[in-house]
């Protein structure tokens, strides 16, 4: 016998709810606003993708999401209405679901729409690009505490039928790619419906074929409508055998059936795994708060080795720009060499044309350095051009090379630096809460197990 629910949770699932929402809640916090009791705190996002670190950073939601998928009148909505414990979505044949429909928790009752939707679920940017769904995308926020819904977000999605049904977006690839940025899908098959639908089946075949097979489960819903019991296992036995053939794990295969409580159903002798559906939902949050905390840590020591990472590079920078400095005043020297001697040909170019040899030569006597002069003299003369063309272009040579030697790479400030420092520091302390964090919540898991 399941434990008796008051205001539609367990005394388990309220301790379970409160533990989750707040785990889920504080690693949020820490990715967005860093330690609170820390002055000038930053969260660990904003670091990341700092202008120091450069890293991209994925904040973990939390919520986990839950899209339940179905044909046409399988009980999506009454479902979803029961586990919230409000009437939020319609139901009803008439007023059949053609859109997608986000059911979250919030601090007061509102109906967003469209664009609103998308701003609301960040990650939702790219399902925009489907034609007509923008129109057709809603969310209601709901204030219910029913079970563990404020740890969850319900995607009710279109009902699946075949014939003249007319979609205003593509439904199917839709619901593939939703399927990609949800926790856990739970399929849904109505007994007296439309279960076995081609476009039913087809949406299962390809959510098979990706990467989804871990969070699939499905359930036959409204198995009172069937009185018979022999009635009840011959569509069990239609439905498992269409399923077959489009599941890959087909071998561990499961259908639990499940039909929603009334007042009036107290003593009927239909199995009702209806619990299975929420431990699934349940199973998932714990799945997603364990995910979470690895997240946390694992984010964490990223951020302290790209630290080091930044460091280092940093001093290995400083390393080269001394080598390049060291280069470049060696390239300066013998550039300004290369200059003196362009001089010194002009030079004795000059006093060639200005006084002639015998000129020169009465000036020589003495002085050493006239006398080299006087000594390079033929050779300038008769090969100035030559001469002159081979020291400019060495000269020109030695200028770019000094140019390019004596590059320095921007390095980082100490006021960078001490940020750094302070970074990993900082991350560290982060760090320890996750520890703590995983200790607590497993430590209210272990309570409620005794």
């Amino acid at each position: 016998m399941p434990a008796k629910r008051q205001n539609g949770k367990t005394a388990m699932e309220e301790v379970l709810s409160g533990a989750t929402e707040k785990v889920l809640k504080q690693i949020t916090e820490l990715y967005e606003q860093g330690l609170s009791s820390t002055p000038g705190s930053i969260g660990l996002k904003a670091i990341a993708e700092g202008p120091l670190l450069k890293m991209t950073m994925r904040k973990p939601r939390k919520k986990i999401s839950v899209m339940i998928v179905g044909n046409h009148s399988a009980g999506k909505s009454s479902f979803i209405n029961w586990y919230i414990g409000e009437n939020i979505q319609k139901t009803g044949v008439a007023i059949e679901t053609r859109g997608f429909t986000f059911v979250t928790s919030g601090k007061k009752r509102e109906t967003l729409q469209g664009d609103a939707t998308v701003r609301f679920y960040d990650h939702l940017g790219d399902f925009g690009k489907f034609n007509g769904i923008m129109a057709n995308l809603f969310t209601e926020i709901s204030t219910s505490r029913d079970k563990n819904f404020s740890c969850v977000d319900l995607i009710d999605t279109p009902g699946l039928v075949d014939g003249d049904m007319q979609y205003p977006f593509n439904v199917q690839d839709a619901i593939v790619w939703m399927a990609d940025h949800v926790d856990l899908i739970l399929i849904f098959f109505d007994p007296i419906g439309q279960a076995t639908c081609k476009r039913c089946m087809e949406v299962v075949e390809r959510l098979n074929n990706g990467p989804h097979l871990e969070k699939i489960h499905y359930f036959m819903s409204k198995a009172d409508a069937v009185d018979k019991e022999h009635d009840r296992q011959r569509v069990l036995i239609q439905i498992t055998q269409n399923l077959a053939t489009k599941i890959r794990n087909s071998h561990a295969f499961n259908l639990p059936t499940f039909y929603l409580p009334r007042d009036d159903s107290a003593d009927c002798t239909i199995p009702n795994a209806i619990e299975d559906v929420c431990k699934e939902i349940d199973k998932s949050i714990n799945m997603t708060v364990q995910k979470n905390l690895r997240q946390l840590k694992g984010d964490c020591e990223r951020i302290v080795e790209r630290v080091a990472e930044v460091l280092s590079a940093d001093k290995a920078t400083r390393a080269n720009n001394v080598q390049r400095t060291m280069q470049g005043i060696l390239l300066s020297l013998l550039t300004l060499g290369g200059f003196l001697l362009m001089l010194l040909i002009l030079g004795v170019r000059f006093m060639d044309t200005l006084c002639g040899d015998a000129l020169l030569g009465d000036h020589c006597e003495g002085h050493r350095g006239a006398q080299m002069m006087l000594k390079l003299q033929p050779l300038i003369t008769s090969h100035f051009n030559s001469v002159f063309g081979v020291a400019a272009f060495v000269t020109l040579v030695l200028m770019l090379a000094t140019k390019f030697t004596w590059r320095t790479k921007p390095v980082l400030t100490k006021k960078d630096i001490k940020k750094l420092d302070d970074y990993r520091e900082y991350v560290k302390k982060i760090a320890e809460q996750e520890e703590g964090l995983y200790k607590e919540y497993f430590k209210t898991l272990s309570s409620m197990e005794h």
